[in-house]
């Protein structure tokens, strides 16, 4: 169990890990990128310079061996070998750099060698090579080089030296490369801040931008100019959602509005009514007639009311459908039964033509859908007319038409036909009965629910029909 010390210090470094900007990773990971790339860089070719000073030194001192080889087969003595002046001259002067050797026999006798023989200059182990790449065998110790090769009479010739002076300029190297890599990382270290301020500055001014975009205020969009393609692109996406967000928000104001407007004229009818009814002493008839007068308001603002959670639940994604066998004929039939009293009062005949559509569907949303469209054709449809309903199936999918000889409906209302509260002029003089404004939102919203279309077809002075296609096995 970890101890409260334990989980401060982790709440503590995840604090931190969170509180890091995009400039401080940019630069961080920037500045570490070239610090590894200098460091390999430095690493690997000081690594290369040792190998080929040691392969140098190596073939330095496998060709001063192989003079006294020369030397060692004209000799019967072997004590007065000496090292090549020309290669004593390449090996240096200084007396660190002094060569040594040392000979041996057969037996591994010592047969001679030079003066302040190191310790560690013993003969080999293992036979040398006398053909191939390497004739040698090379031995280091510390800064020491030996090579040994094989003499004639299957002894060892070794020969060596200290390396002091490549040493020093390894270190020289070293050096160079340190100060080359520092110079490189001060470099990379302005560059990587350069760059981070230059990717952070567009990204913090969209976060200026952002903070400053509220409920009261989603005009601000976010600047795209000058940025990397990336962020463009985001901002773009971004600017994209909150013309969305606006539009969906101006939605709701102005359908808050409307439902507020909608609300008040009943609401105003029961208040008004019940004030003149209770000023003084009523008949029973007038009771009566006072409280249908408030019946006729009240089922209004329930229909109303109704509509409006549809609504809410549609907008919500909560819109929850039955999914079931039915058949979008016999739910016409239906609906087209109850409105013929509707369509009686108005002297508008109902001609049907009715064939099978099965389909799986919420039957009584279905039902909602055939009655607002039919109602739409009885209640602004010329008197005296005809509103004809078809319902029939193709492959995968159910269709609905609804068509009248109306007046039609103007050009530049019909993209608007399925806004809420949204009326067509000509319709907002009409009697209180027409309607909240929902109906056509409904549909929109049930049909959309099912997966199916609603298309609209009207020409002013010829009449309107309405198409609904449904996919017979919708699961929307």
């Amino acid at each position: 169990m970890s101890s409260p010390s334990d989980a401060g210090s982790t709440t503590t470094a995840a604090q931190h890990q969170r509180d890091w900007s995009l400039q401080s990773l940019l630069i961080a990971s920037h500045a570490g990128l070239v610090a590894i790339v200098v460091l390999g860089f430095g690493i690997s070719l000081l690594a290369m310079t040792i190998h080929a000073t040691y392969r140098q030194a190596e073939a330095d001192l496998l060709g001063a061996a192989q003079v006294l080889l020369q030397d060692l087969g004209s000799r019967n003595d072997p004590s007065g070998l000496v090292i090549s002046e020309l290669y004593a001259h390449r090996f240096g002067k200084a007396s660190r750099d002094h060569a040594y050797y040392a000979v041996w026999d057969a037996s591994g006798q010592m047969l001679a060698s030079s003066k302040a023989l190191p310790p560690h200059a013993v003969r080999s182990a293992t036979v040398p090579p006398t053909h191939g790449p390497r004739p040698f065998v090379a031995r280091s110790q510390g800064i020491y080089l030996d090579v040994i090769v094989a003499t004639p009479d299957d002894g060892q010739l070794l020969i060596g030296r200290p390396l002091a002076k490549e040493f020093d300029g390894l270190g020289w190297t070293a050096a160079r490369l340190l100060t080359v890599g520092l110079i490189c990382l001060v470099l990379g270290g302005w560059g990587a801040i350069w760059l981070a301020r230059r990717i952070a500055k567009p990204i913090e001014r969209m976060s200026n931008t952002a903070e400053r975009i509220t409920s009261r205020n989603l005009s601000e969009r976010l600047e795209a100019r000058q940025t990397p393609r990336e962020i463009t692109r985001l901002a773009i996406v971004i600017n994209t959602m909150l013309d969305g967000l606006k539009s969906s928000f101006d939605r709701q104001v102005r359908f808050t509005a409307d439902a507020s407007h909608e609300l008040r004229t009943p609401v105003s009818v029961v208040l008004s009514q019940a004030d003149f009814t209770l000023s003084r002493e009523r008949t029973p008839e007038q009771y009566r007639e006072a409280l249908e007068t408030c019946l006729q308001s009240a089922r209004r603002m329930k229909r109303l009311v109704d509509d409006l959670l549809v609504l809410s639940r549609a907008d919500s994604g909560c819109l929850n459908l039955r999914h079931e066998s039915t058949d979008l004929s016999s739910i016409t039939e239906q609906a087209v039964r109850l409105l013929q009293p509707l369509a009686d009062r108005r002297n508008i005949r109902l001609q049907t033509d009715l064939h099978s559509a099965p389909l799986i569907g919420d039957a009584d949303r279905l039902s909602q859908v055939v009655t607002n469209l039919v109602t739409n054709s009885i209640q602004y449809g010329d008197m005296n007319t005809t509103v004809w309903i078809e319902a029939f199936a193709k492959p995968d999918a159910a269709f609905l038409v609804v068509r009248d000889t109306g007046p039609g409906i103007p050009l530049a209302d019909q993209p608007h036909l399925f806004e809420r509260f949204y009326r067509v002029d000509r319709v907002r003089t009409q009697e209180e009965e027409t309607g909240t404004g929902l109906g056509l939102s409904l549909v929109a919203e049930i049909v959309a629910a099912h997966g199916g279309t609603i298309q609209v077809a009207s020409t002013e002075g010829t009449g309107t029909t309405m198409a609904v296609q449904i996919p017979t096995n919708s699961h929307a």
